[in-house]
């Protein structure tokens, strides 16, 4: 995953997945976040096993 990426970020409180942030810095704690409703970094890094890329929708007709 690169800066810039949009990613979705699991929440262990809810066990599900959650949309609407992007990579903003790779960092050696981990993932620097950066929420896109109000553009704020997430105050602390986030481990590489609780990011995903998004995943691709198919839509058919």
């Amino acid at each position: 995953m690169d800066v810039g990426e949009a990613v979705e970020v699991y929440c262990a409180f809810e066990q599900t997945w959650t949309t609407g942030f992007v990579i903003a810095d790779i960092r050696d704690e981990g993932y620097a976040l950066r929420r896109l409703s109000d553009g704020s970094l997430l105050p602390a890094p986030t481990a590489p096993t609780d990011l995903r890329a998004i995943a691709p929708h198919h839509w058919s007709s």
